[in-house]
Formats: structure tokens, sequence, C-alpha cells
């Protein structure tokens, strides 16, 4: 009886880590997914900035909304910082949890500057 016990607990645990680690591993490939989009074209204004943010999270399936994207630019560097929550099955049937993912982006620019809004 002691060894099932020690197995479904096993069990348990493996499942929860495996739950957890894919929606963090999801967080992570959506925020390189942004970070490589800006280094290809890192002179988007903002509004392009908001658009293939948005592009890229409906690829992802990642519940973001516009205004949680903040964009800032100081000196040759822009930096992305975006925020959603997501509803996350850990143990399913069991425990979820409302995990709040902050991922952020940047790159520099080399020569030049940032098109200007049309």
């Amino acid at each position: 009886m002691k060894t099932i016990i020690k197995i479904v607990v096993a069990l348990v645990v493996i499942v929860g880590c495996f739950n957890a680690g894919r929606a963090i591993m999801s967080e992570y490939r959506f925020e390189d997914a942004v970070h490589e989009a800006l280094l290809f074209d890192p002179r988007m204004t903002d509004k392009e900035i908001v658009q293939m943010v948005m592009k890229t999270a409906g690829d992802y399936n990642v519940p973001i909304d516009p205004k949680d994207i903040a964009i800032r630019q100081q000196g040759p560097d822009v930096t992305v910082n975006m925020s959603y929550t997501q509803n996350v099955v850990v143990i399913p049937g069991v425990f979820e949890k409302e995990w709040t993912f902050t991922p952020s982006a940047s790159t520099r620019l080399l020569v030049g500057k940032r098109r200007e809004p049309s």
C-alpha cells in the first residue's frame, strides 16, 4: 500500500512539474519570437511594434491586450515590456492557478533612427 501511495504522489508531482514547465516554455517561446522580430526590423514605429506583438501573440495563443504592451526607447535601445495573465492547469481537476507573465524584448539600433509614425 505504501508503494502505491508513493507512486501516486510521484505521478502527481511529475504531472504538476510538466504542466508548469509547459506554461513557462510557452512564455519563453513567445518572448523569443518577439525579440527575433525586433532584431530583424528594429526601426519599427510603436504602432508597428504593437501590431507585431499582437500577431505573434495570436501565433502562440497568448492572451495579451494591446494596452499591456509598453514600448520605451532610451538612446539606441528599444525595449518592449509585455504583461498577460493566463490560467495554468497544474494538476488537472485539482489545482489551477492564474499566472501573470511579464516577458520583455529589447534591441539596439546600430545606425540611424526609428521610422517616424505615418
